[in-house]
Order: structure tokens, then C-alpha cells, then sequence
């Protein structure tokens, strides 16, 4: 029922302000399936758990995004996105609620739950049209919270052909109940809850026509409590103060182009990819590599460790429409694998397929 009444209240909402034109709504989705054809399991979106085996499944990372943006005044705006995953049964949970003031041409506020903002993806990672790769590097897109309750403001101003972008944001993020930590629930079993206060962070990007580079600073304080866990000696409830820090550059050479991320979680991990794409016609094709390392070790092996090699294709067969294909190779060689097999080593091998859209 909660789908249902969310849809419910975004529908009359939006009819009550489509009478006045004063609603924008778009819309995006993605159908994807994949097949494990080597190993046991692989996790392709660690934030949302969506995990593969060898069995073919659409169920993992498919889904659907409605977005209304509503004009209040000449300054004044409200933004809501609702999702609705494959791998949540479906159900209907809001992403966005904001409010945008305009307080010049160059300088924006937002308030209410938005998308943190510490990837070069963060905002449209969901949006599988709005990249060439059937999904954002897992390896290097890992972290396991997304949105945030605050303030966020945005700086934009031009010289020239050279465009320059600020941020700054404040906020927390204070899960409901125990399951919203889904990705670590999955890695260490039993129930694990996170939340994190005194969250800040800013962002500085500079693009041309042919370059991007991009950094990110945030840091936050990370209550954590862990029960039922495999192994019991590891329940109970710490407090940790992190760090994040992401530096992303992109470089085009007319139909080529080199894309570059790196983070750091203090005092977690670090990760990053490496990607290659060429277009030609409809058609970009891509390589792509990333590795995830935790801090953590047991002697100088990391506990956990692994890296993906990507080679896909992206054809856009119809306006607003992509389709795409991937074949991803993963190795993992950590102290304990991530998805275990017979060899007991979790390196896997997965095929996929889907199509990209808006509307």
C-alpha cells in the first residue's frame, strides 16, 4: 500500500498544478538483465543490493523514476523524484523533496532531502541513459549512503568558454530502522543501522567544451550499531568520524574519450575506475576498469579487495532510448571473497543486457 498511496499523492498533486502550467515532469527507467556465467555471485549496485547468480534475472537492477518540478514563484521552486526498484518489490520510495530558491542568476538554495553530492554521478547515478556503461562502476561507486536531510548551495558563474561550479551542503542522514544499511547488513549479516550527523561537504568543478575535473570534500560523524552479526563479538554500536574525498577528470578527443575517478573513505577504502569510450555513429563502445581495496588487513592481504574489467557497447536505437550490452570479469583477492564459489575465491564472470530510457 505505501506505492500506491505515494503514487496517489504525486498524481493529484500534479493535477492540481498541470491546471495552472505550472508542472514540469519527466521521467527515466532502465531493463536489465544479467546472467553469472563464471562464479557464483556478483554484487552490481552495492547502495541498493542488487546481486546476480547463475541464473538469468531482471530483477536486480531494473527500475523506474518519475520527477515533478513545480514553479511556486520566479524564484521559488519544489522538486520531488520517486523510484521504484526491481530488487524492492517494486515499491515506491521518494529520492528528492526539495525546495529551490533562486537568489540570483549565479546562486541557488536547496532544502529537504536531497542526493549527496559526492560523486561525479551522484545525481543522475540512477539515470542509466545519462552515462555509456550499463551501470556506474560498482567497484567505485560503493557508498552506502545516498541522500541526505538539509541544505545544499550552488554556485555557477562562466569566463569565457571555461564553466565553474561550487557546492556546499550540511545536513544528516538518520535511518529508520536497521535495514536502511542494506549493503553492510548484506556484507557482515544480521542487522546493521548507520547514521550520520554533522554531515558538510563542498564541491569545485571546471569544465570546457573537451574537459571536466571535479573534486569533492565531505566529512561526517557515523553512529553505527550491529546485531545478529556472524560473528557476535562484533555487535554493538560504535561512533566514527569520516572522511570522503573524490577527484574525478574526463578529457575528450572528439569521438574518444578517457574518464578517470578516485575516492578515498577514511577510514574505510579506497577505490576508483578508469574508463575508455569511442563513438561512432549511434554506437559508443567502452572499456572500463576498477578496484575497490579496503583499509582494513589481516597481515598484508586487505580483507576485502577486488577489481572489474568491463567491455560494452552502447547503441541508440530510438530518440531517448539506448540499448546496451556488457561483459564484466571480476577478481577478487581479498582475505574473504565477497561472493564465494567452489574454488572459494569470488571471481566471477557476468553477462548483461538492457535498454535506457526517458520520457
Amino acid at each position: 500500500m505505501k506505492h500506491l498511496l505515494l503514487l496517489a499523492i504525486t498524481l493529484v498533486w500534479a493535477s492540481g498544478i498541470m491546471a495552472n502550467d505550472r508542472l514540469f515532469i519527466s521521467g527515466f527507467g532502465s531493463i536489465i538483465g544479467s546472467q553469472v556465467v563464471d562464479g557464483s555471485g556478483y554484487v552490481a549496485d552495492y547502495p541498493n543490493i542488487g546481486v546476480y547468480d547463475d541464473q538469468f534475472d531482471v530483477g536486480q537492477e531494473s527500475k523506474l523514476g518519475l520527477q515533478a518540478r513545480a514553479t511556486i514563484s520566479e524564484e521559488m521552486s519544489a522538486t520531488m523524484q520517486v523510484m521504484s526498484r526491481a530488487n524492492n518489490e517494486y515499491e515506491t520510495e521518494v529520492e528528492w523533496l526539495f525546495v529551490n530558491y533562486a537568489i540570483d542568476d549565479d546562486l541557488e538554495l536547496q532544502a529537504g532531502k536531497l542526493r549527496v553530492p559526492v560523486y561525479y554521478f551522484s545525481e543522475f547515478m540512477d539515470v542509466g541513459y545519462a552515462y555509456p556503461w550499463i551501470r556506474v562502476p560498482a567497484d567505485a561507486y560503493s557508498l552506502d549512503v545516498t541522500s541526505f536531510n538539509g541544505l545544499q548551495l550552488n554556485h555557477r558563474t562562466y569566463f569565457g568558454a571555461i564553466n565553474l561550479a561550487s557546492t556546499l551542503y550540511v545536513g544528516r542522514n538518520s535511518p529508520r530502522s536497521p535495514e536502511d544499511s542494506e549493503i553492510m547488513s548484506f556484507i557482515f549479516g544480521g542487522n546493521v543501522q548507520r547514521s550520520f550527523t554533522g554531515m558538510v561537504g563542498v564541491g569545485f568543478e571546471i569544465s570546457t567544451d573537451n574537459t571536466i575535473a571535479k573534486v569533492t570534500y565531505s566529512q561526517a560523524s557515523m553512529k553505527q550499531t550491529r546485531s545478529n552479526s556472524f560473528n557476535v563479538a562484533d555487535d554493538g554500536t560504535t561512533n566514527t568520524d569520516i572522511n570522503f574525498i573524490d577527484v574525478y577528470l574526463q578529457q575528450n578527443f572528439g569521438a574518444f574519450s578517457v574518464m578517470l575517478e578516485y575516492n578515498d573513505y577514511d577510514p574505510f577504502y579506497s577505490s576508483y575506475f578508469v574508463s575508455g569510450t569511442y563513438q561512432m555513429g549511434r554506437a559508443t563502445y567502452y572499456l572500463m576498469h576498477s578496484q575497490f581495496e579496503l583499509d582494513a588487513k589481516i597481515g598484508s592481504t586487505p580483507i576485502e579487495e577486488h577489481d572489474t574489467n568491463s567491455l560494452g557497447l552502447r547503441y541508440d536505437f530510438k530518440p531517448r532510448m539506448a540499448f546496451k550490452f556488457d561483459i564484466s570479469m571480476i577478481n577478487d583477492t581479498g582475505s574473504f571473497a565477497v561472493n564465494k564459489d567452489s574454488n572459494n575465491d569470488g571471481d566471477a564472470t557476468i553477462l548483461s543486457a538492457g535498454v535506457d530510457f526517458t520520457f
